[in-house]
């Protein structure tokens, strides 16, 4: 169970320095983004990612338009990490949060509470 823990922790932790760096490493190559989501497609593919589509057959449409949306998200966020600084990037890819707690109870009419 702790080793199990500690496997945890440590791929936690080799994914946040990954996604931390990704911004160094997008400013400093010459890929385009969408060439760049792309690559991520084919390693997912090359590695042989196993999806059980017969457990995820009614949620298909939307892990679709949710995968599309992902990775539009993640082409723009390469963008912006040319066009201004990694800091600024950061920032205002995070910021996205703070507008959805914004607008969730004006478009879904959802109660904000303490919690």
């Amino acid at each position: 169970m702790m080793k199990r823990f500690m496997n945890s922790k440590i791929t936690l932790m080799i994914s946040m320095v990954v996604f931390g760096t990704l911004g160094l490493f997008v400013r400093n190559i010459s890929v385009f983004s969408g060439e760049l989501a792309l690559l991520i497609m084919v390693y997912l593919f090359v590695t042989q990612q196993k999806i059980p589509f017969h457990e995820i057959k009614k949620e298909i449409p939307l892990l679709l338009f949710s995968g599309i949306a992902m990775g539009f998200n993640w082409i723009l966020l390469f963008e912006t990490y040319k066009y201004t600084s990694v800091s600024v990037t950061t920032l205002s890819y995070y910021f996205a949060l703070v507008i959805v707690i914004i607008v969730c109870p004006i478009l879904f009419k959802e109660s904000m509470t303490i919690k």
